[in-house]
């Protein structure tokens, strides 16, 4: 053979080898990114319509569609005002879905006794959106609140529940407050025409941060409420949400989107504002107002140098690096992005909403994300938990357990959790703990229990039940927890510390003799009080006195780094605030009562290393406080990538259900926003509930407290005169007169003589009420049963005991058994004297009618 013919078999060799390879790398790659595609997805589109109802005739709360049936005693976003004749008016957005089938039901407010079910007739579908309207029928009382739920069947035989909170009250002049809330709203964007509002306004400097657009309030001043210099156009009609209605006063949300600039340079906003308005038929007042303003992230600009720009958002950013820095991972406006600095790529990790999918479903911000995890390799553990917006859970409401692989550009569901109650519950929950190690466990708070899952074979333990308040402790990272041991909290002599990322328990012991109490954490260091047995002490109002003789810190190992005690002074209270422990201290005198004396600090000095990411601001031009993330790189903004992952399909379902309920009652405050505290203690949800204009209501949504809808004067005439006698002290006399109002014959002296508190009597004497220790509340708080015809009980620092039994503008009314009078005092007189006495009031509520 010629050397010529070898050579050419020679390149038909190579050539033949070079197609065949490249044609296998094809087909290879063809069937691998099949299987890829077959196995990953977007995620699904909102598929599911909307309700908006109706009160005082203007569109008010915007209701999402549930697919299983919620407890309809937690389902408190908002309130409905039925018009005349209890009509319920309201329009259906189909968003292209057939609607078969309406029907409602109306029960009580706890959701116990159903009063109303009924299918809805004389509507018909038009379009996008039809109107529908419908009277209920004469089983339900005015002034009294209900819950209703619209039912949607849809094509299918897919059932959708929407619920609302309704109220028949016809002299409520709803109209007007949401006349005078739109009003005003319209007014901020002209300077001139805003002067007229200034006599609703509060400005002080000393209660407000007027450097930022992100939060203005009633204590703003003129120029920060009407939005600088920034110029803002709305984009959208605002949509209102009436969430407290009480008399004459309610509160409202409005959510809109404004945005600034124009052109490649618009900049959008989402916003919300909030109105607390009082109806009188002189004026109208402003009693709260407040403005949330937080840019919506554009991930085509949203970068420049070494920054991420967050722009108008809160300071307090959700973030986590990995160890090297080298992913930095942060929650933007209901958005989980993460930054890359190894490939320069930033990724929009969760997002129920985006360019295609950007409506008043997906925008809903009802859940919350937490950052769970970040591993050097770009891999991101997170859970999202509230109401889902679309996607496998759309409708539902539970805890989402995702990871991302960054490898892959995939996230992938690990286990989801049902619940039953609603976000604005859930997000209090998890935010007392939420908690994920490398070991695949997952820890969170719920119903008064801290959770273990284990994520590999999705199953779920109880390792604590919490019996009452602060007895659970947290570290700020929640790696961290520290609990009382035993039952008996007030007498426990043993903490238990638990690394939840290690896994390692550990115990601190007090001596015999003696008691122990967490108070917090420092960091990661633990602060706890311990008192003598001998100085705790049950008072007759049922309160615990608990002294605490010294206060100790310890790392999560027991070991003791520090201690605080002084001869004869005691620890009554710890408030911590950043790197200082404020002591509330009292002294004993030689006579053995105590007196309170001035706080004390203990400081740490020790700082918290930065990390190599960090939040930064400054103040840009018109914009004012602009928030930033300061990258450890910088960032080439020719060559950034922005991705967009798809979710991992399995086959079958990853539910874990948990039977999860409270051992102890519990109160839920409730604020325009939602939920801002939950607590074993009526008296600490009531003062909170008090300073913030709140709702309390208990673990069967039955309302507890509220403010606003007292009368001018009241008094319970059916209580007179008594003495003391020889037989009857003073808390037997207001006892027996508590139990006598309510219709029960009882000598409660016998009963005290065994020792039996005030609470113990009420509780097993009274039925259709829950009896509640208000201690620390004001007198001005406690009226509010007074109002309705329930005297209050006060304990005195010496025993004495007293009831309050009418008021007045200027005036209350108390029944004095130990002089045997009854007879007024003013106000402000009796309000400094219960205080000095450590208001300590004891009465009831009716859940019963």
């Amino acid at each position: 053979m010629s050397e010529e013919s070898r050579m050419k078999k020679t390149i038909i060799r190579i050539a033949v080898c070079v197609v065949v390879f490249l044609a296998s790398a094809l087909i290879i790659g063809s069937i691998m990114n099949q299987g890829h595609n077959n196995m990953t997805m977007e995620m699904a589109p909102a598929t599911l319509p909307m309700i908006t109802m109706e009160s005082g005739g203007v569109a008010c709360n915007e209701l999402h569609g549930n697919t299983v049936e919620m407890d309809v005693a937690y389902q408190k976003d908002c309130i409905t005002l039925l018009g005349e004749g209890r009509q319920a008016n309201f329009t259906v957005d189909t968003f292209g879905r057939e609607i078969t089938g309406i029907s409602t039901e109306v029960r009580s407010i706890d959701g116990s006794r159903l009063i109303e079910n009924s299918e809805v007739t004389g509507w018909k579908a038009n379009g996008k959106s039809f109107s529908v309207s419908l009277t209920l029928k004469d089983l339900i009382d005015t002034n009294t609140q209900y819950s209703l739920t619209l039912i949607l069947e849809l094509e299918g035989e897919q059932k959708v529940y929407y619920y609302t909170t309704i109220l028949w009250n016809d002299d409520v002049h709803i109209s007007e407050i949401l006349e005078f809330a739109t009003d005003f709203h319209g007014k901020l964007y002209d300077k001139e025409v805003a002067k007229e509002l200034t006599k609703y306004l509060e400005p002080n400097s000393k209660l407000t941060d007027n450097g930022t657009f992100h939060k203005v309030n009633i204590h703003s001043s003129f120029q920060q409420i009407t939005w600088g210099s920034l110029e803002p156009v709305q984009e959208d009609a605002a949509s209102i949400r009436l969430t407290q209605i009480s008399g004459n006063v309610a509160s409202l949300l409005m959510d809109f989107v404004v945005s600034t600039g124009e052109g490649k340079n618009k900049i959008y906003y989402n916003v919300e504002e909030y109105y607390r308005v009082r109806y009188t038929s002189e004026r109208m007042y402003l009693l709260d107002y407040e403005r949330t303003m937080t840019q919506i992230p554009d991930t085509t600009r949203m970068y420049a140098n070494d920054k991420i720009l967050l722009g108008i958002t809160d300071e307090n950013v959700d973030m986590m690096e990995s160890a090297d820095g080298n992913t930095v991972v942060f929650s933007d406006m209901g958005q989980l992005l993460s930054y890359n600095a190894a490939t320069n790529g930033l990724t929009v990790i969760f997002s129920f909403y985006d360019k295609d999918n950007a409506d008043r479903r997906t925008l809903y911000d009802n859940h919350g994300i937490k950052i769970l995890d970040v591993d050097e390799g770009g891999n991101v553990k997170f859970a999202v938990y509230g109401y889902m917006n679309r996607g496998r859970h759309e409708g539902e409401t539970g805890i989402q357990i995702i990871s991302y692989d960054n490898s892959l550009n995939t996230i992938e569901e690990e286990v989801y959790i049902p619940y039953s109650k609603s976000y604005a519950v859930l997000k209090d929950e998890m935010e007392q703990l939420l908690y994920r190690n490398r070991q695949q466990h997952v820890y969170f708070f719920l119903e008064n229990g801290v959770y273990d899952v284990d994520l590999e074979n999705r199953s779920a333990e109880q390792l604590v039940s919490i019996r009452q308040d602060d007895s659970l402790q947290v570290s700020e990272n929640h790696e961290i927890i520290v609990w009382q041991e035993g039952d008996d909290i007030n007498h426990s002599n043993q903490l238990n510390v638990r690394n939840l990322n290690t896994g390692e328990q550990t115990v601190i012991r007090a001596e015999d003799g003696e008691a122990i109490r967490p108070l917090g954490f420092m960091g990661e260091d633990i602060i706890y009080g311990v008192a003598r047995e001998s100085d705790i002490r049950t008072e007759n109002s049922g309160q615990i006195f608990y002294p605490m003789y010294k206060v100790c810190i310890s790392n999560s190992s027991g070991d003791n780094l520090k201690e605080y005690g002084q001869d004869g002074i005691y620890i009554v209270d710890c408030a911590i605030e950043g790197n200082q422990i404020t002591l509330s201290r009292i002294q004993r005198s030689e006579n053995g009562s105590y007196q309170e004396i001035l706080d004390d600090q203990i400081m740490n000095n020790v700082e918290e290393e930065p990390g190599q990411n960090k939040v930064v601001t400054a103040d840009i031009d018109i914009y004012e406080r602009y928030v930033q993330i300061q990258t450890k790189t910088t960032i080439d903004t020719r060559t950034i990538k922005v991705l967009n992952p798809k979710e991992v399909v399995f086959e079958g379902g990853r539910e874990l259900t948990l039977d999860a309920v409270s051992e102890v009652s519990r109160y839920y405050v409730y604020n325009a926003y939602g939920v801002q505290g939950i607590y074993s203690a009526p008296g600490k949800a009531v003062k909170e509930a008090y300073d913030s204009a709140g709702v309390v209501a208990n673990d069967r949504g039955i309302t507890v407290w509220l403010k606003g809808n007292r009368v001018s004067r009241n008094q319970i005439m059916a209580i007179k005169e008594e003495s003391v006698t020889d037989q009857k002290n003073s808390l037997t006399v207001c006892l027996d007169n508590i139990l006598r109002h309510a219709g029960i014959t009882r000598n409660t002296e016998y009963d005290l003589a065994q020792g039996k508190t005030a609470i113990q009597i009420l509780e097993e004497n009274m039925t259709g009420v829950q009896v509640l220790d208000l201690s620390g509340c004001s007198l001005d708080a406690v009226l509010y049963y007074v109002n309705q015809d329930i005297p209050v009980l006060a304990i005195l620092e010496d025993g004495e005991a007293v009831l309050v039994t009418g008021f007045n503008e200027f005036n209350v009314v108390i029944m004095e058994p130990s002089t045997g009078k009854l007879y007024k005092k003013g106000m402000n007189d009796a309000t400094a004297w219960f205080a000095e006495n450590g208001n300590h009031f004891i009465t009831y509520m009716r859940t019963e009618n």
